[in-house]
């Protein structure tokens, strides 16, 4: 989808998939593999409060382009370009057993369980590498400690963007004679 028109300095381009459909597909795969019940939230939200323990906060802490864009024209008016694009995603399990539950995370991010996952929600998401996983300390806003483990999720992702695109659907053409339109000078 393209929004706006391309000609002037406030126009913008609409990328797919969105940062909000990354988190969904993601958020998805999670809540598939973890406890039912478990909350699975997108970090760094103001005025919401955490859930009930236990539960998984996710954030995109980087992107990286990793390969040289591609086109292609559908030879009417728009050109799609596509980006490769590394995106890494932290995610952090609180609460009790979080540890056990990042095994599975780590050892089901690996595997082709999730690659057919994402496959299945049609969302061009490609499962990398994790990190190692970190237990880091937590202390509530009650002053007690809380079981936190966390892990960075790589991913590739294959971005698109719709372009305005003109093409010609005729050339107009001129014959002219050489020899008689340029004479040769001695």
């Amino acid at each position: 989808m393209v929004e706006g028109s391309g000609n002037s300095a406030d126009a913008y381009y609409v990328i797919s998939p969105t940062e909000s459909e990354i988190y969904k597909a993601v958020g998805q795969w999670l809540q598939s593999i973890l406890p039912t019940g478990m909350g699975v939230v997108q970090g760094q939200q103001n005025r919401n409060a955490a859930p009930r323990d236990p539960f998984a906060v996710m954030v995109i802490i980087g992107r990286e382009r990793i390969a040289t864009n591609g086109w292609t024209y559908d030879g009417k008016a728009t050109r799609t370009l596509t980006e490769q694009v590394q995106v890494t995603m932290q995610v952090n399990l609180f609460g009790p057993a979080s540890s056990n539950q990042m095994q599975v995370v780590t050892a089901l991010w690996r595997d082709m369980q999730a690659v057919d996952f994402f496959r299945s929600l049609g969302v061009p998401i490609a499962p990398l590498t994790t990190s190692t996983t970190r237990q880091l300390g937590f202390e509530t806003g009650e002053r007690q400690y809380d079981d936190l483990w966390t892990v960075d999720l790589t991913m590739q992702v294959t971005l698109t963007t719709r372009l305005p695109q003109q093409f010609a659907t005729s050339i107009p053409i001129n014959l002219v004679e050489v020899v008689t339109a340029y004479p040769a000078t001695e």
